[in-house]
């Protein structure tokens, strides 16, 4: 939704953590699935997360700005929300994250709470798109 806004260095690191996101409770869920490759595609379809940063350690010093911060913590909880689970297991990867960046709490509800809103559109959306064209969209 918002990762046009980012470099495409932000993009790779993006999607590591999406990555780690979507693996973290050890199933990867159809509408997990499909919102992992929304995003892919917004970013333009050719973004490859560094394999460094999937099973290691995150990088945070690329995501140098508020604005950047901010759209990853959102759109990572997007994809936590996306199967109507965001699990224990994810929970550490988006919280390290607001750590890091000087989310407080008071912001993370806000954001959370917008998410579990945001993300069954999300994918009910693409649902609807991926019905018109066959897209790998589908779960």
């Amino acid at each position: 939704m918002f990762l046009n806004l980012l470099n495409e260095r932000q993009k790779q690191s993006f999607l590591a953590l999406a990555t780690k996101v979507v693996m973290a409770d050890g199933e990867v869920a159809p509408k997990e699935h499909v919102t992992l490759n929304v995003r892919v595609a917004e970013m333009g379809g050719n973004v490859k997360a560094p394999p460094a940063e999937i099973y290691g350690e995150p990088n945070f010093e690329v995501f140098d700005t508020n604005r950047a911060q901010t759209i990853i913590v959102l759109e990572l909880l997007v994809i936590a929300y996306s199967d109507q689970d965001y699990h224990e297991d994810e929970r550490p990867i988006i919280d390290q994250l607001a750590t890091e960046f000087g989310f407080s709490k008071n912001e993370m509800k806000l954001f959370e709470d917008w998410a579990i809103r945001q993300s069954p559109l999300s994918v009910e959306g693409w649902s609807f798109i991926a019905a018109t064209d066959g897209s790998m969209m589908k779960d």
